[in-house]
């Protein structure tokens, strides 16, 4: 049984489905972040220095969010511009250090776990079907030289089955989840059917 469930992105859907189906709403590092998998890799590779350094922050999508050049994580949530206009650089510079507090405390937290005797299993939704077995056979032996004595399991979302999942090692297990067009928040039916059968926290059954 697992006793966390932990996304690690790629984006929103990820992270509204994982609280929907444990009902656990506590934040972690990767939470409603817009990044792909070797971005993953590199931020904790770099054990996240490498985010929001300062001078790093920029507009980005005609000013919809903010990229971290840095850590290349786009923000949608954690800058805020006036209804209706962009973000600017300006903007982004008054909000710099909130957000950066708010995501090196998430880092503790993040390493508060990985030395807790919590079993966890990450979940990372490729979203675009960008990445091989190879690139998450890289994830988890990452994962496992730097938290020796973390227990964890890797789960990859795809949107298709993965051509070369005969190729993953022990401790990565693949499921899809299909696209729903006009709903970022993903297939429930889809997110449902990919993780019934882990053994993960789950959300109380609503009452009759």
């Amino acid at each position: 049984m697992y006793d966390v469930c932990v996304g690690l992105g790629y984006h929103c859907e990820s992270t509204y489905q994982l609280r929907r189906i444990t009902g656990v709403g506590r934040a972690h590092f990767f939470d409603w972040l817009d990044l792909d998998l070797v971005a993953v890799r590199e931020i904790i590779e770099a054990d996240f220095a490498n985010v929001l350094r300062p001078g790093l922050s920029e507009p980005f999508s005609n000013g919809l969010c903010v990229r971290d050049r840095g850590s290349n994580i786009r923000f949608f949530h954690d800058f805020h511009a006036p209804e209706g206009t962009p973000l600017t650089p300006a903007l982004i510079a008054e909000q710099h250090s909130g957000a950066r507090e708010k995501f090196a405390y998430l880092a503790d937290r993040w390493r508060a776990l990985t030395a807790s005797r919590s079993r966890v299993l990450y979940v990372h939704h490729d979203a675009f079907d960008e990445s091989g077995a190879e690139d998450l056979a890289a994830l988890h032996g990452l994962l496992r030289s730097r938290y020796p004595d973390h227990a964890f399991d890797l789960l990859w979302l795809r949107r298709t089955p993965p051509e070369d999942a005969a190729a993953l090692p022990p401790g990565i297990t693949w499921s899809t989840v299909v696209a729903q067009p006009g709903r970022w928040e993903g297939s429930d039916a889809a997110w449902d059917t990919a993780l019934a059968p882990l053994d993960i926290p789950r959300a109380p059954a609503p009452a009759p």
